[in-house]
């Protein structure tokens, strides 16, 4: 059973060592014009290259595959790949009439196909159905006070004072709440109003101080995204608000009414942060409603195979059976191994197992080779003594054996740009458009041969168990190929110690975003479950986004008079955000392994990165500054010439401006 491929340290044969020696031949003595097989001296060249490629075979042995063998015994694997994931919205053609059903397995979404490239398709990993919702309740919260108003299929019509949404003047906290009897998250809702034109000074339509919120119980509420306004925040009056609720939504007592909730909310800052708009009188609201016009479901870069017949047993130990596709994502916990006994109807779940060091000949355990796609069987190992000891049961002569369900594909090409899936793989009724609002992330290619040995000596010392701060560095990238780098610190006090992480992102010699660099939920809660079955008694961790110290450089240099300006901006803007990079950076000469923990940056070295483009004769002006790398807000003065980290953060690219003026001759 071969667990890794095979390497050659010099892959010439005996022909290619002749065509060689020949070409050699030609450059070296032109005056040796017969080469043809029967010349003594082609049959000397061709008697060295039989010797050659003896020592060539000989050399292919050590050590390099010795290194290779010793990682197959000691059951070391590549690891998988990582499917990217993103949100998809789905819109409908109208207003939800009926359900409509997004299963899950069976909606995928691809990029439009091209010449010679074949789309990329992601598949919904939730079931979901859009329902015909409408509001059952109609709530105001004004001056501290809550009033019902009354509703009629789905439609509020206020009367007299109850037509107006907010106080008199509206005051913060003010709001008008829409009131549902089932869950509303994930879904795209459209909210109807016919009213008059709000009133207020400053206020901008397009960031009007309002807040679209849905209940998370307890008294909490999440933020809902609006996506279109057309009354412009109540400024131009009647229209229709788009908005994207968040993934949850609870029942929450409000006007003496357990329902879902969605809120619109006065606030005293605008959407941007602003302060001092505030309206003088709210609008009349003559009617309200709202119904669902889509929703936004989670997707992942892969495909998902049902039940799959592996094969029958044999009765022997070791046995191993190929899978259909690979690589194989990680399992579920809904997708196992089956045994089917002979004479029997029904199937018998068996136990997924990293190895089989532990089984014993009655456990029904197998493991699974995720890069290969291979499902395997424990093994019978011959002991010292002569016995043989058999490691995991082995299914009966004529057992069939099935695999309930696997996901395979992933791999770094899944990371497309926001707003380019936008193919339905098959059509869904009901379904009018679907887009992904932001680029899918986590992505990740199946782990090399020269990584698997670099991380061997490190993977032999530890044993997976953490115990050392490199330990916990160590097995934090092993518990998902999605962990680019982690630091370690030491607890303090005898607190919690402390895993800073950074994702891994494709293509990462660019400027990226703060939203790419934390890590998500799905990412933190995969490290926290690896590490808790490897963690010391009584140790405490704690996983946190690695600490950014945002720079932004600003540039004003000359170019030669050959030099095409706008390449050379670009050129040195690329070099900054590549040199500056958590990454990728800190290397002069590209791409690197990231920048170094705790590393400062000095002003100078920055000199050498612009000089280095091609075109640059001299820098008039170099300024560095620190930025905020979450909200882009950039420090009114220059950082100096030196800009100090603390041990546990990293550099990352803010917003470079690069102005280049060419010399005239």
């Amino acid at each position: 059973m071969t667990l890794l491929p095979t390497i050659d340290l010099d892959d010439r044969t005996f022909q290619d060592l002749v065509s060689e020696a020949r070409t050699r031949i030609a450059q070296a003595c032109p005056e040796w014009t017969e080469h043809n097989v029967s010349d003594p001296g082609i049959t000397l060249v061709e008697l060295f290259a039989w010797m050659t490629e003896l020592t060539i075979y000989r050399l292919n042995r050590i050590p390099d595959k010795l290194h290779v063998a010793l990682l197959e015994l000691l059951g070391i694997r590549l690891d998988p790949p990582s499917a990217a994931s993103v949100d998809l919205r789905f819109r409908l053609t109208g207003p939800a009439a009926e359900p409509v059903r997004m299963p899950l397995g069976e909606t995928e979404v691809g990029t439009p196909r091209t010449v010679g490239d074949e789309p990329v398709v992601f598949q919904t990993t939730e079931d979901f159905t859009i329902v015909p919702l409408r509001p059952v309740a109609y709530v105001l919260s004004r001056d501290g006070q809550v009033k019902s108003v009354s509703v009629a299929d789905g439609v509020a019509k206020p009367h007299g004072d109850e037509q107006l949404a907010f106080g008199a003047p509206p005051q913060p906290g003010d709001a008008l709440q829409l009131g549902f009897d089932a869950p509303i998250g994930r879904l795209l809702v459209s909210v109807d109003v016919e009213a008059s034109q709000a009133r207020g000074a400053g206020v901008d339509p397009t960031d009007p101080p309002l807040r679209w919120e849905v209940s998370a119980g307890d008294n909490r509420w999440h933020a809902a995204e609006v996506l279109d306004d057309l009354t412009g925040g109540f400024n131009y009056g009647s229209g229709a608000v788009h908005l994207q609720l968040p993934p949850r939504s609870a029942v929450q007592l409000l006007g003496g009414q357990r329902l879902h909730w969605l809120r619109c909310r006065v606030d005293e800052l605008t959407g941007a942060g602003v302060a001092g708009a505030t309206y003088t009188h709210a609008p009349e609201i003559y009617s309200i409603t709202a119904a669902p016009i889509g929703a936004l479901l989670p997707a992942a870069h892969s495909a998902r195979a049902g039940g799959e017949l592996l094969g029958v047993s044999d009765g022997t130990p070791g046995q191993t059976f190929e899978l259909r596709a690979s690589p194989v994502l990680p399992l579920a916990q809904d997708e196992t191994l089956e045994v089917q006994r002979p004479g029997e109807r029904a199937w018998t779940a068996w136990e997924l197992r990293e190895s089989f060091a532990s089984s014993t000949a009655a456990d029904p355990h197998f493991s699974i080779d995720l890069v290969a796609g291979r499902v395997e069987l424990g093994p019978a190992i011959r002991e010292p003594n002569g016995s043989w000891v058999q490691y995991g049961k082995v299914p009966p002569k004529g057992s069939l054996l099935r695999l309930t369900g696997y996901r395979h594909g992933g791999g770094r090409r899944g990371n497309v740009a926001a707003g380019t899936l936008t193919m339905l793989k098959s059509s869904l009724a009901g379904i009018d458009t679907v887009v992904n609002p932001r680029a899918a992330l986590g992505g990740v290619d199946a782990e090399s041969l020269t990584a698997a040995r670099q991380r061997a000596a490190m993977e032999i010392r530890s044993r997976y168990r953490a115990v050392t701060a490199e330990d916990y560095e160590f097995l934090a990238g092993e518990a998902s190929p999605r962990v680019a780098r982690a630091r370690c610190l030491p607890p303090q006090d005898g607190g919690a110690v402390a895993l800073y992480l950074l994702p891994r992102v494709h293509p990462a010699d660019r400027r990226l975003s703060g939203e790419e660099l934390v890590p998500d939920e799905a990412l933190l809660r995969t490290v926290a479950e690896y590490l808790d079955e490897r963690r010391t008694i009584g140790t405490t961790v704690q996983l946190l986004p690695v600490r950014l110290r945002g720079v932004s450089v600003v540039v004003h240099l000359q170019t030669s008079p050959t030099a095409d300006v706008r390449r050379v901006e670009e050129d040195v803007t690329h070099a900054l955000d590549t040199y500056v990079n958590p990454l990728v950076g800190g290397s002069a000469h590209g791409p690197g392994s990231g920048w170094p923990f705790g590393r400062p940056l000095n002003q100078g070295e920055l000199y050498g990165i612009v000089h280095a483009i091609e075109g640059v004769e001299f820098v008039k002006i170099l300024r560095v500054y620190e930025t905020n790398i979450q909200t882009g807000e950039q420090q009114a003065k220059p950082a100096g010439s030196h800009v100090e980290l603390e041990p546990d953060e990293l550099l990352a690219s803010g917003q470079h401006i690069v102005k280049a003026t060419r010399r005239e001759l």
